[in-house]
């Protein structure tokens, strides 16, 4: 008979080991060289439910790696998108032209114990046509991770390989007919590991 909860135990041990082996890997030498081989040319693509109670959400969510390293501080980070167009209560009609958000963090061992933690956001008009356009638009944003700079301070991000979270809303500029806040498409993407350079 088939225990969830036990399933659900022994996946998060999986993915506890998996990890704590690219920590582990990453920490030396040969093993940064290995990862930064593996994930030079690597993108991870992730699929999203739909966001705000209508509509189908984003994705195609992509981050591309390798991700660029900025005045030797912050790390340029490029996510590329799709989305379906948002419900229209006044009209009955799609919306297509969104506002949307790309929130991205990053966090890279740059030596023994150090690590670097940042994040960043970037704001852009995104063209969500998945479903009425036959080639939908792609959307890109390019995403500037800035290490933290208040306590506990963050030290630069360097080259080499980082684990990249990306978060995506995109949303109408219109209101529900009963005056609630705008319908939304969410999606995201990660943990995954990028590389650095």
């Amino acid at each position: 008979m088939f225990n969830l909860k036990r399933s659900a135990i022994a996946l998060s041990t999986v993915v506890t080991v998996g990890l704590v082996a690219v920590v582990a890997l990453s920490s030396t030498a040969g093993g940064q060289a290995a990862l930064r081989e593996a994930t030079s040319k690597f993108s991870v693509t992730a699929h999203a439910a739909g966001g705000g109670g209508c509509c189908g959400g984003v994705d195609g969510l992509t981050i591309s790696s390798p991700a660029s390293l900025v005045a030797k501080l912050a790390v340029n980070v490029d996510v590329s998108y799709m989305c379906q167009p948002i419900f229209d209560p006044t009209t009955g009609g799609s919306v297509t032209d969104l506002g949307a958000s790309v929130f991205a963090s990053l966090q890279e061992r740059t030596g023994g114990k150090t690590v670097a933690n940042g994040q960043g956001i970037a704001n852009a008009t995104a063209v969500c046509d998945e479903g009425i356009n036959p080639t939908p638009t792609v959307n890109h944003a390019t995403v500037l991770v800035t290490p933290y700079a208040f306590f506990p301070a963050s030290p630069p991000f360097k080259n080499g390989t980082a684990i990249a979270n990306v978060q995506v809303i995109a949303c109408a500029n219109i209101f529900a007919g009963s005056g609630g806040p705008p319908t939304c498409d969410f999606g995201s993407a990660g943990p995954t590991i990028i590389t650095v350079k």
